[in-house]
């Protein structure tokens, strides 16, 4: 597997590849793992029966990014002999990979985590947007299957000329561990969003809905948990509207720590402009939440189903945000209705069943001798 995110895991690629790599290890295969090299990291490490293999790195915008030379792949693939390579994320890393491994003839397998809006969020990046959708496309061709954890975003793959065949596998959720202790809150109804810091996230959006929420809901509490670039400009909001005590930036939370806001929040909000399937909010759904998504979210439809076990709203109004949390606010027996509705869908992202998932896509791939 070939990831520039893995261990710690940063982001929902690195927590991917922690559930579903032991768990291949579980049923008897060998797992190896190409990733990024920090300071004070070894080059090569074994991590719950996975074999990690650390290559040169430096950090770009925020994000580690592996700069292997090809002769590091070789050698790497060499000791390995790997039946398939299976791409995580896109990069430089990819490119020297899948050089190396079409030269071997092996068997090679993408999975679409996010498109080039994402990757070209930074300022610098976004006039190299269309180049990287261009370069997406031409690698995924290359390859033998693509996994899309996003039935919708399947179809967009192939419309959008990837001729590969494309599969739909959801991404894995790691269960609630038993006896979780709730985090301290106040007695106010608690909102709370997870994840990145940037602009692709849309945090002000859901600042400004939860500042019209106060009007009506004065001891209402909002958890910003992450870090990222927007964090600044995001606390100088919640100032300028004037709920900054009202409002908690939590930085960085492990996932142990993580599980404790998870449930004790009243509901989840993801505001994102770009997303394809979302752990964060599957995280949530596993703790009984109920989740409200923007519309721009690709698999929004396929987590939440509006009405049910939260809502999809229209990212361009903060009114229609607003109007959502004004009734869970109100209706303590919906939310707790919907969040059981979370619960019980939350089960179809167990990481066995995507990992069995994996399993029949590899034997596939290796059955039918390759795509190209």
């Amino acid at each position: 597997m070939v990831s520039d995110d893995f261990l710690p895991a940063m982001t929902g690629v690195g927590t991917h590849l922690k559930l579903v790599g032991p768990e291949l290890v579980r049923r008897g295969h060998r797992v190896c793992v190409m990733t990024t090299r920090r300071v004070g990291e070894p080059e090569v490490e074994q991590w719950e029966g996975v074999t990690i293999y650390r290559v040169f790195t430096l950090k770009a915008y925020g994000f580690y990014q592996a700069l292997p030379s090809t002769s590091k792949v070789r050698s790497i693939l060499e000791m390995v002999k790997p039946d398939l390579v299976h791409h995580h994320y896109v990069g430089f890393m990819m490119r020297q990979v899948c050089s190396v491994a079409l030269a071997r003839k092996l068997r090679q397998v993408s999975t679409y985590h996010f498109g080039p809006e994402v990757l070209t969020q930074p300022l610098p990046m976004r006039p190299f947007r269309g180049l990287i959708r261009h370069l997406m496309k031409n690698f995924n061709n290359r390859f033998d299957l693509v996994i899309a954890p996003s039935k919708n975003l399947a179809v967009q793959i192939a419309r959008e000329g990837v001729h590969t065949p494309v599969r739909y596998i959801t991404n894995p959720v790691q269960r609630p561990p038993l006896g979780v202790v709730a985090a301290e809150r106040s007695p106010g109804f608690t909102v709370m969003y997870a994840g990145r810091l940037g602009p692709e996230k849309n945090i002000g959006y859901l600042i400004r809905a939860f500042a019209a929420l106060l009007k009506s809901v004065p001891e209402a509490v909002l958890w910003i948990a992450g870090r990222g670039p927007e964090g600044p400009t995001l606390e100088s909001l919640c100032a300028k509207l004037g709920v900054s005590d009202r409002v908690q930036f939590l930085g960085f939370l492990d996932h142990p720590t993580l599980a404790r806001y998870y449930a004790a929040c009243d509901v989840f909000v993801l505001p994102s402009l770009q997303e394809a399937q979302p752990l964060v909010a599957m995280e949530a759904m596993w703790f009984g939440r109920p989740v409200i998504v923007t519309k721009a979210i690709v698999a929004a439809e396929e987590m939440v189903e509006h009405g049910q076990n939260g809502y999809i709203v229209d990212p361009d109004s903060v009114d229609d945000l607003t109007a959502r949390l004004r009734t869970l606010a109100a209706e303590p027996a919906t939310r707790a209705a919907q969040g059981e509705v979370s619960r019980q869908r939350a089960r179809a992202y167990q990481p066995e069943l995507v990992v069995d998932a994996l399993e029949a896509a590899y034997r596939d791939v290796l059955a039918t001798g390759g795509h190209g």
